[in-house]
Order: C-alpha cells, then structure tokens, then sequence
C-alpha cells in the first residue's frame, strides 16, 4: 500500500482556498516548425510517456474519518482533457500578459478525485514562441523529483526516441477496504516506533553535537536573537497573486562567486536581499533589523529520483540592514555557512514520515484557522521570505520540435510569508520566479527589476580588487593634498 509520508501529506493538510499547495513552472520556447500543431504534438508525447512518470497516473485515497494520510492508486480512467489544456494569448502576446495569465491560473486548486497534475500549451506569444505551464501538487513531488522528470516530459532532442512501452507489470488501481487501511495504518505505526528506537545511536550523536554547539553559543552569545521584523510580506493571503520573472546570466554569477569566494547560492541571496531592500525602502516599509529567510535543503542521497518531497530548511540572515553589496554578501557567506553546520548536525537523523493518528483533521483545521483568524498579522514572524535555488538541466530540452529558451519556476506563497523567490538553473541561464499574494505585492515587477539592478552593482563592485580600491583612496588623498596646497 503506497502511503504518503508525513511531509508529502503535510502539503494537502496545509492547502486552503487561500493556499493552494501546487508547485509549477513556466518553460517558454522558441517558434515551432512551420505548420506544426503545438498542442497536439506534446498532448500525443506526454502521452506516450506518462508511465514513465508515476505521479502522472495516481490519484488519492483518503483515510476513513481522516485517521492517517491519504494512499496512492492507479488511476486507470485519465481524462486528458482535464489535465491537458490549450490557451491561446491576446495580442501582442507580451510576457506581461503572460505573467498575468500564469499568476491568475496558479490560483485555481487542482481537483483532488484526479491525479494531481495540469498542463497549459500556451500560444499566441509575441515572435511568434509558445509557453507551457506545468502544474503539479507539492504532495507528491519536490524540486529535485521535478527535475528529474524535465528530460520525460519535454524530449532532449528536437526529434525525439519513441518511448518505451509500459511493462506488463500489476497496477493497484482497487480502493482498499476501511479494514485494509485501518490495520496498514498501525502497522506502519509501530515499524515506525521500531524505527525510531533503532536510530537511538544516531540521533544520540546529533544530540551531541547539536550540545556542543549550545554551549559553544551561551559561552558567546548573539548579539541579537535571530527573530524576524515584521514587514509587508508578513501578513495572511489572499486568493489573488502576482506574479514575475528576471533573468541573469549564470556563467557571470560563477564569475563573480569566483571573485568573492562564495558560491552561487550565495550570490542568488545576495542580490534578492538587494531588491527586498529597495523594495521596502521605497514603501517606507525597511525594518531596522535584518530579514530572515527560509531556504529549502534536499534530503535527497545522490541519484535518487524518487517522486515524493525529502526536503527541509534552514534559515540565513539576509542582511538587509547593510547598504555595501560586498559587506552584505560577506554577512550572509557567514550565516548560511553556520546554518549549513548547524543543519548537518542533525540531518541525517531528520524525520520525514511520521504516523500521527488524526493528523489530517488536526493539521487541517489549524492550517484554516491560521488563515480564517488572520493570524499571521496577530503573531511573531518566524521568516519574511522564501528563497530557493534548484540546479536545473544544463542541455537543451525541447517541445514540439522548438528548443526551450527559459524555465521559470512558480512556487508557493504561505501564511504569514506571502512572497517566495525560487530560482531555477537551465543551460547559461539563471531563471527567477517571483509569486506573491497580490494585496500584499501587487507592483511585483519592481521587484524583477531590482534583482537585476543588483546583480550589476554587485559585479561591479566585485570587479574592485582591493589593489584597485587602495589605488582609489590614494588618488583621492593626493587630489586633496593638491587643494589644501
């Protein structure tokens, strides 16, 4: 019986009108072949390959009563109709409108009697390119799954293999009786309570280290407690968002993590603190204080592609309340490098399965009082914003015979944290995906053009060796001795 973890549920748990729980992305190509029908060829692609990809032909069961998570079974009645969908842009076709477009369908929630999943042919684009717009339920997969599923529902090649047939293997599409999910249920409780008293070893080290580093901190305390100001971004959503896009080039971003000694997700952070910054300058809105945000971690061990999420988070001080993109960068090197460490204390003992009899009434009911009782603008914020960097394919994919040009990511705004910036690598480019909720962040275009905006200052003054910079002051100072003289 194929049970959701405790984290895969936990997405359909926390989904309210307000907060669907889909992830999605937006790919843009090139124009088609001449006389070649869009729609029809990537319908007639996916599929033949739809079994391929597991998620694409299982649907939901629920527990009786809601005792425990939901189940997986085939779905042996697709109606492509559903998921498949053609639209069409008014002209010009402009990636305004197609933003609008792509915000205005990421709030419509995904019907849960159906395999989670959706896709858009979107034409009509100006140059005369097509977009498709994919939309999968967080519950059952993850970025890293996603990727993984990129080359299998687009093609590597202009010209694609014909797929594989499916194996002739058994497909559970029956519906287990009450009984059947009643007894896996605490069967799987008390492997789980096996589990844990197993893992004793483990989790006492992580116990250790994590000691050791408490008292490494009380022996040099914080000078501030990392609490998170409250700003415009944290407040209770609406059904409405917005949404925008930016792109820079990743082989520049390399370079300049070359010259400051940092990496790339060090560099994505940097210039998104950059643009929160301004952002909140210009609305009178900057805390004193620094932003904090969540930035999500894989659990994933290298080669695993499995489609469900193993995921967590950690948190990095944005530096916000620093001017100097360099002095910003620096501070924020050294709040994601001890995050990391914090986080590797324990994160090989992190759970993410968890039977909790009765956790689908509970979580559920919390997840709509958060929203019902505006509690985000009555409680502390733990973060401000979301950020995420997901490595993305670095060889072309294609559609239709026409070559991929962007892949903009479109995530999750929540609760109390209403702007998410996710960031997806594909080929030399650096695709972000800003979604908001609307009556917070209703000028989200300010933002895509702040991050570029930063991106420059932060080359440029990268581009200033300290020789440079000492050969500047000197200047200045001979300058002034020439004026005093």
């Amino acid at each position: 019986m194929d049970r959701l973890s405790a984290l895969d549920a936990s997405f359909l748990y926390g989904e309210t009108p307000e907060s669907p729980m889909h992830v999605a992305g937006l790919a843009i190509f090139e124009p088609p072949p001449a006389g070649s029908d869009v729609f029809a060829a990537f319908r007639d692609h996916l599929k033949s390959r739809l079994h391929l990809v597991p998620f694409f032909e299982r649907k939901l069961v629920l527990m009786p009563i809601q005792l425990d998570h939901p189940i997986w079974v085939h779905d042996d009645n697709l109606d492509l109709d559903y998921h498949f969908r053609h639209v069409s842009l008014p002209k010009p076709g402009t990636l305004e409108q197609l933003e609008t477009l792509v915000a205005r369908l990421h709030m419509i929630l995904l019907d849960r009697t159906r395999p989670l999943w959706q896709y858009y042919v979107i034409e009509g684009l100006e140059r005369g390119g097509f977009a498709v717009y994919i939309k999968m339920h967080h519950a059952g997969i993850d970025g890293g799954a996603g990727m993984a599923a990129l080359p299998i529902i687009f093609a590597t090649s202009p010209d694609p293999e014909p797929a594989p047939p499916p194996l002739p293997s058994p497909r559970d599409s029956r519906i287990p009786e009450i009984f059947e999910l009643i007894s896996d249920s605490y069967a799987k409780f008390f492997t789980q309570q096996r589990e844990f008293y197993e893992s004793w070893p483990d989790l006492g080290k992580a116990i250790a280290k994590v000691g050791q580093r408490v008292t490494a901190d009380l022996a040099n305390p914080p000078r501030t407690l990392p609490l998170a100001p409250k700003t415009l971004f944290n407040v209770s959503l609406s059904s409405q968002r917005s949404f925008g896009t930016c792109t820079i080039s990743l082989r520049d971003v390399k370079a300049v993590a070359k010259l400051t000694r940092s990496k790339v997700n060090d560099i994505v952070m940097t210039i998104s603190a950059g643009a929160l910054r301004r952002y909140l300058e210009i609305r009178n809105a900057l805390p004193d204080g620094p932003l904090l945000a969540a930035v999500p971690v894989s659990l994933r061990k290298a080669g695993n592609a499995e489609m469900n999420n193993q995921v967590t988070a950690m948190l990095c001080n944005l530096a916000t309340d620093i001017a100097d993109p360099i002095r910003r960068l620096e501070a924020i090197v050294a709040s994601s490098t001890d995050s990391k460490k914090r986080l590797e204390d324990f994160r090989d003992v992190i759970p993410t399965d968890m039977t909790w009899l009765g956790a689908p009434i509970i979580i559920t009911g919390m997840a709509r009082l958060m929203g019902q009782a505006k509690l985000a603008e009555r409680l502390p914020a733990i973060v401000n914003v979301l950020i995420s960097n997901v490595p993305g394919p670095r060889e072309a994919l294609y559609c239709a015979g026409a070559k991929m040009i962007h892949y903009f990511p479109v995530s999750i705004p929540s609760n109390g944290s209403v702007l998410n910036i996710t960031v997806q690598s594909y080929l030399d480019n650096l695709d972000f995906g800003l979604i908001a909720c609307r009556a917070a962040v209703p000028d989200i275009e300010k933002l895509t053009e702040f991050l570029a905006e930063e991106f420059q200052r932060l080359k440029k003054a990268a581009g200033e060796t300290p020789e440079k910079k000492v050969k500047k002051i000197e200047m200045k100072q001979v300058k002034a001795a020439q004026r005093s003289a």
